[in-house]
């Protein structure tokens, strides 16, 4: 049930905050909102307020939608101004000008990354940003580190041109070096500094030093005072979505697997680990997943947010919209390409899931 729970949480303000981007951007540039549904099926509490948007809960806790004037269906796939006066057609999302509409359609992602960075704000302004010692506590065997003679207390200060300030940017230099590529590595042993040279291992096509961080070190907590945690926050973000465009890069290339993509199932399990784990730890792993939703929906793909910004700057280019026919056909390979997604993310995430019940 924790499980379940806390995937449906995540799911539900994710989605919900999404669209509310949408909703209150819409309204600002005078699109007449129909509704707003927290949840979906048939809805069980309305209530219109006086701007005529319905606010709806509905039964089903998957998200939420909203439902502009000129839509036909919940889903806003179709957009239809039939039966509307010339009034009310002006009220319409496609009778809006280009700025207009882009503006509506990025307001959905812009607004995730707002909820991710307020939440990371109220954290570092009052815990505080965990600073964890790049020091070594532990070397694997058979691995990069021990090859180089790498030591436990030794401290890592550089690799490459990277400044490492603490183990988690060790290990996000790691994940990005090249597979097979030397790189140098800058070590502090008591008094004396050492520039070493070494080969990442690859583990499931992963590089990797081979040392585990010493669980002894103390760690210390940097707070910020509220601008300069929405600011640092801000950064937190941007390294997040580098550091997932990286990842897809890799992939794309070949260069890293794509067994590390998690699907629903995923997202699922590891949400409700995040919640054992404690009330901060479910709230570090919800703004984690935020940034995610506001980049997937960027990406240029058709049915995404990012899709439709894409078309909208072929417009802004050419001066006049897209045709029908592409925009369906577009939307159709959208699906096609997310449909496919689902289903290998799928196939992967139920062996693991399953494995790690029955063990």
């Amino acid at each position: 049930m924790i499980y379940i729970i806390s995937f449906l949480l995540v799911l539900s303000l994710i989605v919900i905050v999404h669209e509310f981007g949408h909703f209150i951007v819409a309204r600002l540039c005078g699109v007449k909102v129909l509704a707003f549904s927290i949840g979906f099926g048939k809805k069980i509490w309305a209530r219109k307020d006086k701007y005529g948007t319905e606010w709806r809960i509905c039964p089903i806790p998957l998200g939420g939608y909203v439902q502009m004037l000129g839509d036909e269906d919940a889903a806003s796939m179709k957009q239809s101004d039939k039966n509307l006066t010339e009034e009310e057609k002006k009220h319409t999302f496609f009778a809006q000008k280009l700025y207009k509409r882009a503006a509506i359609i990025f307001a959905g992602p812009f607004m995730n990354y707002l909820f991710a960075v307020v939440l990371l704000t109220c954290i570092l302004a009052t815990l505080g940003y965990p600073h964890i010692p790049a020091v070594i506590g532990k070397v694997l065997d058979n691995s990069a580190a021990q090859a180089m003679d790498l030591r436990v207390g030794d401290r890592v200060l550089q690799i490459n041109d990277q400044q490492i300030d603490d183990f988690s940017e060790l290990q996000r230099t790691m994940m990005f070096l090249q597979k097979g590529e030397p790189a140098v590595i800058y070590i502090a042993r008591g008094d004396q500094k050492l520039k070493l040279r070494f080969t990442p291992a690859v583990n499931q096509n992963r590089p990797q030093l081979g040392v585990m961080s010493d669980i002894t070190q103390e760690y210390t907590f940097e707070k910020y005072s509220v601008p300069l945690a929405f600011v640092k926050s801000w950064v937190i973000a941007y390294e997040m979505s580098r550091d997932t465009l990286n990842y897809l890069a890799l992939m794309i290339s070949g260069e890293r697997s794509a067994d590390e993509l998690r699907g629903p199932l995923g997202i699922a399990e590891a949400s409700g680990d995040a919640m054992r784990a404690g009330f901060v730890s479910f709230i570090l792993f919800m703004i984690q997943i935020s940034v995610s939703v506001g980049l997937l929906n960027l990406l240029p793909l058709p049915v995404l947010d990012g899709g439709h910004l894409a078309l909208y700057a072929v417009e802004a280019v050419t001066r006049r919209k897209v045709s029908k026919k592409v925009e369906t056909w577009g939307m159709r390979l959208g699906l096609l390409l997310l449909f496919l997604l689902f289903t290998y993310t799928l196939w992967k995430d139920i062996p693991r899931i399953v494995g790690r019940i029955f063990s």
